[in-house]
């Protein structure tokens, strides 16, 4: 007397070897939330601060010898 009949187990293989993969894999990590609007101008304003710092080293030419650029020069007092 058998127990399965040969299509039920070539059906049971198949499923068994279909969901299996699915079931063992792991929960997502979980991301980050998204940033804030308030985030995310401190995150620009920051690397604005951080790209206007190193720029005299990285674009010497547009600067004169006290680093700074010309329109950022204060205009002398008469």
């Amino acid at each position: 007397m058998k127990v399965l009949e040969p299509g039920m187990t070539k059906f049971i293989t198949v499923v068994l070897l279909t969901t299996l993969p699915v079931l063992a894999q792991t929960t997502p990590v979980p991301t980050a939330p998204p940033l804030t609007d308030r985030e995310r101008v401190q995150a620009e304003r920051a690397k604005a601060a951080e790209a206007e710092r190193v720029a005299p080293i990285t674009r010497p030419w547009d600067r004169d010898a006290d680093g700074k650029r010309p329109w950022e020069r204060k205009s002398p007092k008469p």
